[in-house]
């Protein structure tokens, strides 16, 4: 094939699509067939008719599960992009962007450059053809089809997180354009009363400017300029200097400016070299994130200065993952001879204005000392825990709003979750123990959270109050520790600084998602400023739910296959969007509590029988707090169920955690801000805006069961886990993009098969559960309507996990559970 390479005809013949194709092959040809004949201008002959709607809604169904199953090929990442991306992969978002029902490109083009692909599928070409077909496609879309424009906001857009990525997909790339969602709308540049705030005023500014008095026999004033700093000098020329000159002037610091080398990186799971950072000397040669105080990069002047911002970003993630109750990390570049100074917390990084060290060798100066010379707070550590002996501990209230009696803890060192990200609420848990006691009973926790939003103690209180059962009981609290107000104290915040492009793979419209089509009866979101951008957008949210309601149903199974049909709540506009009008920032509050059971993050299951149990009883427990305490979680994932011990948790193998965007039922808009999410657990609709209901809690549950299952559950196998997962398009994208992923793999029977495929061997019984669940969920394959009787989806849910259980127990093998499933 002349579009292909000799290597990429090798990368096809190496990674065969196999059987892959087979289940999509009859949905093509009867979406094929309703187009009509096809003509040689690409043009389609199609008879009117009465059933002429349901011809793209099918053509386009077929041809999303059919990129499904390209994503989920090793092959796409092994071919050249030919758009100018990282791969063929790339290209294929793009192309993917096509099929979205609404969009009248679709309808006008979009089917003449899909059928070849279309028809080489069903015709069962071979493999090279096929992918000669795709690259035919992307050529021809990628000529033909303008790239779509973000639509107008006044709205700062909901941003990705990058708290997906872990172990080997924490590759630089994919870092920096997450960590680039993260911070592009709250990034400020040049704040001013930065260097006042943080290098002016302090103790040590005295012993800064006898170092520069030092310094200046390094400075001629006739040239202005560093006399030993080569005028064109390589990073290797400036960090030599650099060294050199902290030699000479603050050999007697504690801490020390270092670089690492390319056989001594910074961390162990996400290396990275950097090229300054400070840390304490006695934290001796061998370098961790666990002790980078401040972090440094230095490029040319005439390179990128965003690739540069985005390295640092990159490296802040990691700081504040190895010390996930940092408060803040100070940060700069060096850009030629441009020094900008910055601070990373977790509403954003923003930074000073910035200058030339040549121009002002006195400021330069004044920086470089107090890098070294700052006391913990002054660079952001955690001052709410205190270090003696080698042990952690922290004094709160016994209970909410009082300081009558305090409680003394000390804390396991190493924390059982926390956040791979930086622009976060930072929620990072420590098992913790009375003074004196030898159990760790005690679970503390540390978040960042909106001051918009009810303090997650208040709705403890008040769901144990109204008899919720298997909720974790709150012990101590610390109402408020600090504050990012409080923080960026007498810094005057402008609007956030406009980036001028967007890396690969990310565009504006990321983040701007409009919805797609009627046929799946999406509601749009109410992202707009204007008032009446918002009443619009509950009127049409209202026209789809009566919709809905006019035609959902749920069908029961029995022997009659009777139908039972119920009334659908009508969803709101969301409410994670709104603006903070006081502040040009998230003002989120540092909140501690602790909280009783002790338990360990579901991730860390030891068995299949206990991941079951503790996922089953965190849904009753959610069905308690819904129905009893009315309340609603809204942040179902991985890192907020527990597994607890029964004798010590009133019986309960399970546990929800943080309440932190939990709402009341009843209550108006909080008007807060949800900038950031685990995009992987986010149910359909929430993805593209609408308001959530418990339905959209549980599908995240079903998530995290698929996820534990096909990511975590390899720690119980003997054998290797895949290289690549399909899973990973759950956090990939836009937010329209992860949706339509996600409702792909939903929709149909091989869409979820290429899932469950992912499972290991000792993880097959977990698959007609997973079956089962999808049926509950998403009855007749609709992806919409939360139907007002809760019971209608808890109580089949249960029963699917408490049958799934019992045959575990029984040692039923899948085929057994089948049966079982079949007659319910």
């Amino acid at each position: 094939m002349d579009v292909l390479t000799p290597a990429e005809l090798d990368a096809i013949e190496n990674n065969p699509l196999g059987d892959a194709l087979n289940p999509i092959r009859e949905a093509l040809r009867e979406a094929d067939s309703t187009l009509g004949s096809f003509q040689l201008d690409g043009t389609t002959d199609v008879v009117e008719d009465a059933d002429a709607p349901e011809r793209p809604r099918l053509f386009v169904a077929a041809l999303t599960r059919l990129l499904g199953i390209f994503f989920g090929s090793e092959a796409p990442t092994l071919l050249a992009s030919r758009t100018g991306g990282r791969d063929l992969l790339s290209d294929l978002y793009a192309v993917r962007s096509l099929l979205r029902p609404n969009d009248n490109r679709t309808t006008d083009i979009a089917y003449q450059y899909f059928r070849p692909l279309s028809r080489a599928v069903i015709r069962r070409a071979p493999d090279v053809e096929i992918w000669a077909a795709v690259v035919h496609l992307i050529l021809a879309t990628s000529r033909s089809t303008p790239p779509p424009s973000a639509p107008p906001s006044f709205e700062t857009p909901i941003t990705h997180s990058s708290a997906s990525q872990q172990g080997s997909e924490q590759s630089r790339q994919v870092i920096e354009d997450r960590v680039f969602e993260e911070i592009r709308h709250c990034t400020h540049r040049a704040v001013e009363g930065f260097h006042e705030k943080y290098f002016q005023g302090r103790k040590w500014n005295r012993r800064a400017n006898q170092i520069w008095h030092r310094a200046k026999s390094h400075y001629s004033d006739g040239d202005r300029r560093w006399t030993q700093l080569p005028k064109k000098g390589t990073e290797d020329d400036v960090c030599k200097w650099w060294l050199n000159l902290q030699k000479e002037l603050l050999a007697n610091e504690r801490t020390a400016f270092f670089r690492s080398s390319g056989d001594n990186r910074v961390g162990t799971e996400a290396q990275r070299q950097l090229d300054l950072f400070v840390k304490l000397k006695r934290d001796g040669l061998k370098h961790d994130w666990k002790h980078v105080l401040v972090v440094g990069e230095l490029k040319e002047s005439d390179k990128n200065s965003k690739a540069l911002w985005l390295q640092i970003g990159s490296a802040v993630r990691n700081v504040f993952a190895a010390q996930p109750t940092r408060r803040f990390v100070h940060a700069f570049s060096l850009r030629g001879t441009e020094m900008e100074n910055w601070v990373y917390d977790r509403s954003g990084p923003y930074s000073g204005a910035a200058f030339d060290i040549h121009d002002q060798p006195e400021k330069f100066i004044q920086v470089m000392c107090g890098y070294l010379m700052m006391n913990d707070e002054e660079l952001g550590l955690d001052t709410f825990i205190t270090h003696k002996d080698h042990r952690l501990f922290a004094a709160m209230s016994a209970e909410p709003r009082t300081s009558k009696r305090k409680r003394k803890l000390e804390l396991d060192a190493n924390p059982i979750a926390f956040q791979r990200a930086i622009v976060c609420r930072g929620t990072s848990c420590f098992r913790a123990r009375d003074v004196g006691s030898t159990e760790l009973d005690t679970v503390v926790k540390f978040s960042w959270t909106s001051s918009k939003r009810p303090p997650e103690a208040d709705l403890l209180t008040k769901a144990h109050e109204r008899g919720v059962k298997g909720l974790a009981k709150l012990v101590g609290y610390c109402e408020e520790v600090t504050r990012i107000s409080k923080l960026r104290e007498g810094l005057v915040f402008g609007t956030p600084y406009k980036f001028r492009d967007v890396p690969g793979g990310s565009g504006a419209s990321a983040s701007q998602s409009r919805l797609g089509g009627q046929s799946l009866q999406f509601s749009s979101p109410s992202v707009g400023s204007n008032a009446s951008r918002k009443r619009k957008s509950v009127a049409e949210t209202s026209r789809v739910a009566k919709r809905s309601r006019s035609h959902s149903s749920l069908r029961k199974r029995g022997a009659d296959e009777s139908e039972l049909s119920y009334s659908i709540e009508a969803p709101q506009g969301t409410s994670l969007v709104q603006k903070d009008q006081d502040l040009p920032y998230d003002d989120r509050i540092l909140r501690v509590l602790a909280i009783s059971p002790a338990g360990r993050c579901i991730n860390q299951f030891r068995s299949v029988l206990e991941l079951l149990e503790a996922l089953c009883d965190a849904i009753k427990v959610h069905r308690s707090l819904y129905l009893d305490g009315k309340i609603l979680h809204r942040d179902i994932s991985e890192n907020n169920i527990i597994i607890t011990d029964p004798e010590k948790s009133d019986g309960f193998k399970g546990m929800l955690i943080d309440l932190d965007l939990a709402k009341e039922e009843g209550k108006g808009p909080s008007g807060a801000r949800h900038r950031t999410g685990t995009m992987e657990f986010m149910a359909i609709e929430v993805l593209l805006g609408t308001s959530h209901t418990y339905r959209h809690d549980l599908e995240a549950f079903f998530y995290v069961l698929i996820w534990l299952s096909a990511r975590r559950g390899w720690a119980l196998s003997r054998a290797p886990a895949p290289r690549k997962s399909c899973l990973s398009l759950w956090f990939t994208g836009s937010y329209q993009d992860i949706a339509r992923v996600k409702r792909g793999d939903m929709s149909d029977q091989a869409g979820l098969e290429v899932i469950l495929d992912e499972f290991p061997t000792e993880f097959n019984h977990v698959k007609p559960l997973c079956k089962k669940i999808r049926d509950i969920l998403f009855l007749h394959r609709s992806f919409t309507g939360t139907p007002k009787d809760p019971n209608l989806l808890y109580d089949p849910i249960i029963a699917a996990f408490d049958d799934a259980i019992a045959g575990i127990r029984a040692g039923d093998t899948e085929t057994r559970l089948e049966e079982i499933y079949s007659t319910i």
